[in-house]
């Protein structure tokens, strides 16, 4: 069953709060997508899962921008 996780790491001196999904999917907040979100400590923020993967979400990405390319060069109509 995938879950959100969240642990805390020190970068800096300062403590954030690491969440993501424990299973490979993206995470959501107020309509953003993230692989995973740092957050200062005592920020509260929370993030729900959802049910694209990272790779997916990343794959979409590069073929998004490698047609935007193709477009600009006048390879693709």
């Amino acid at each position: 069953m995938a879950m959100i996780a969240t642990r805390t790491e020190v970068l800096n001196g300062r403590s954030f709060v690491v969440t993501a999904s424990d299973s490979g999917y993206m995470i959501e907040r107020d309509g953003y997508k993230y692989s995973e979100a740092w957050d200062p400590e005592g920020s509260g923020r929370t993030y729900t899962e959802t049910n694209k993967k990272i790779e997916e979400a990343f794959l979409s990405e590069i073929e998004e921008k490698a047609a935007a390319f193709d477009i600009l060069m006048g390879v693709s109509e």
